[in-house]
């Protein structure tokens, strides 16, 4: 059944480490205020805020949004030290409450003179107390970009992989993939993609771009994206190409990953009428056959019929093979019944195909026959021991031309006597 898609794309995105988004977990005692503007801000973060880098030195602000603790606050900033663009320094900031609920957390960093351009994933740990002398902690994650630093040497990567999509010919459907940035220090920004089959077969329904806005290192992404396969593709394995456009480290930037998706068809193999003798002669043979329909958009293959009948034939086999689209095969069978068979004999035929992708399919029907004795002739007396009785026709037959014999026998005596008697009348 085919389904109309009223948006061009389905996209669901997870962030395993948002960009700067602050948004904690419900009930965390701490938050990144993406509105709050300070006087040495300029702009909020949501406007776009960025750190001031001055001879190599890093002023970070963040404003923090809190429970009202009764006590201090700390804030430290946390970051893999093997990518880390700062020197060995302490990483807390000083904390000011700013106003109600709202602190301000200031870091000033030393970094590298050589630092390397990048996108550096990093928590903010702050901690307090409540008014009660419970500490309380959150985790903040954000992303340090340096852009004024040496080129970044590590190679753009993205990766693709299949989520359960489900393609079947014919028949409109989804592309459920992930994707994910696993670099360590690039990320990509104002990111699109472009959904493409190169064989043709697999159509975006809509539109074949779509929009994913930022993908930074340990990013992921899962995307839903509606596509029609089309009547004349194959069930076999596709490879999509999937062409990714957007900025890294402030430059334009594109990449492509082929991703091998399998289109799958609704295998429709339906039987006809079943052809089998209700009974059977022991010692005869037992025909099997059944119409095999492939009503189907594409070739059934390694289409295989075994008939199992216990005390007749444990299991045998025909393989019918292929059968195309609209295409009907015969499965014959032909079984050798033992003359020492008898009784009802019940059992099962199977049979088992292939899609050209390799899923199975298969689908049984039950066998039932009665083998009978075979029905002994009549047969006529014995004849003596010695003697051998002869058919009544030969009989009949064998008199009769004895007494043809016998007739001329007579007819030759009476005839000679006749002829003295006239030579003696003559004399």
């Amino acid at each position: 059944m085919k389904k109309r898609y009223t948006g061009a794309v389905l996209l669901v995105v997870l962030l395993f480490l948002p960009l700067l988004s602050g948004a904690a977990e419900e009930g965390d005692p701490f938050s990144l205020d993406e509105h709050a503007v300070f006087a040495d801000m300029g702009r909020s973060w949501l406007q776009g805020y960025s750190p001031a880098i001055t001879a190599n030195r890093m002023k970070l602000i963040l404003p923090l949004r809190s429970r009202e603790p009764a006590g201090d606050i700390t804030a430290e900033l946390i970051i893999d030290e093997a990518l880390s663009p700062f020197k060995a320094q302490s990483m807390a900031a000083a904390v000011q409450r700013e106003a109600e609920g709202l602190w301000a957390a200031r870091f000033n960093l030393s970094l590298f003179p050589d630092r390397v351009n990048g996108d550096y994933p990093c928590l903010v740990r702050a901690a307090g107390k409540d008014p009660s002398g419970e500490p309380l902690a959150a985790d903040i994650p954000l992303m340090i970009h340096i852009r004024d630093g040496q080129p970044n040497r590590e190679p753009l990567q993205i990766t693709v992989s299949d989520k359960s999509s489900d393609l079947r010919i014919g028949e409109e459907s989804f592309i459920n993939v992930s994707i994910s940035n696993p670099s360590a220090s690039v990320g990509f920004e104002s990111l699109t993609l472009k959904i493409s089959d190169p064989a043709g077969d697999i159509l975006p329904s809509e539109t074949d771009t779509v929009v994913l806005g930022d993908l930074m290192p340990g990013d992921n992404l899962a995307i839903s994206f509606p596509v029609t396969v089309l009547q004349s593709a194959k069930a076999a394995p596709h490879s999509l190409r999937f062409s990714f456009s957007g900025f890294s480290l402030g430059l334009a930037a594109e990449t492509e990953v082929n991703l091998t998706v399998h289109i799958r068809q609704e295998i429709r193999l339906e039987q006809g009428g079943l052809k089998m003798p209700p009974s059977v002669i022991a010692g005869d043979a037992l025909s099997v056959s059944l119409p095999l329909m492939n009503m189907g958009k594409a070739n059934v293959v390694n289409t295989l019929a075994s008939v199992a009948l216990p005390g007749i034939a444990e299991r045998q086999s025909v393989l019918v093979g292929t059968i195309a689209p609209g295409e009907t095969k015969q499965a014959q069978l032909v079984l050798s019944v033992a003359k020492d068979v008898f009784g009802e004999k019940s059992g099962m035929l199977t049979v088992s195909c292939e899609d050209e992708d390799g899923n199975p399919f298969s689908f049984e029907l039950p066998l039932y026959v009665d083998v009978e004795e075979p029905v002994a002739a009549d047969t006529p007396d014995a004849p003596a021991e010695g003697k051998t009785k002869l058919p009544s026709a030969v009989i009949a037959l064998s008199a009769a031309c004895a007494a043809l014999v016998l007739a001329l026998i007579l007819q030759g005596i009476l005839l000679r006597g006749r002829i003295r008697r006239l030579e003696e009348e003559r004399l």
